[in-house]
């Protein structure tokens, strides 16, 4: 069994090919319980099949995120799909400028707001993205089968009523 050490935000977690964390022989009773160590140890493994589903393509879950939605939203700005992705502002700033030198995103002045910078694919970015969209069909298999048909839906919707802000 490989292990790897994943930095995710400002963690590093060890863990093996599986996602599951190397055997400690901590007693993790009281976390496995909640909610949040279960989602945290889920997110773990399922970006972990993503980075080596995209590893050779050299592409981030973040940077597949934004040429996902760029590719819907053509002429987003920044600031929205920072916004949209969760992520924070100047921290898009980078991954967009990663796009761009790759030849698979560009920035165009808005013709509104020439301070605005609209995103949009170009032809290359286009085609990467539909090889990352094929092998991300294969990752949402792989992790369906894990949970089961039956369940898989089932769980989605509850994530989804988590993720929804406080009413």
């Amino acid at each position: 069994m490989n292990e790897q050490v994943q930095r995710t935000d400002r963690l590093v977690s060890v863990t093996t090919d599986e996602g599951q964390p190397p055997e400690s022989g901590l007693d993790l009773t009281y976390l496995e319980s909640t909610i949040g160590y279960a989602i945290r140890r889920a997110q773990m493994a399922v970006f972990q099949d993503i980075y080596r589903t995209f590893a050779e393509l050299n592409v981030t879950t973040v940077q597949f995120s934004v040429l996902a939605v760029v590719a819907d939203n053509p002429g987003a700005n920044q600031a929205d799909l920072a916004s949209a992705l969760g992520v924070e502002r100047p921290r898009m700033v980078p991954i967009i400028d990663s796009l761009e030198k790759r030849g698979l995103a560009k920035r165009v002045a808005s013709v509104k707001d020439r301070r605005h910078r609209q995103i949009f694919l170009t032809d290359q970015g286009r085609v990467l993205l539909e090889e990352l969209k094929r092998r991300f069909a294969e990752h949402q298999q792989r992790m369906l089968q894990r949970l089961g048909t039956d369940h898989a839906q089932t769980m989605l919707g509850q994530l989804w009523l988590l993720a929804k802000p406080n009413s």
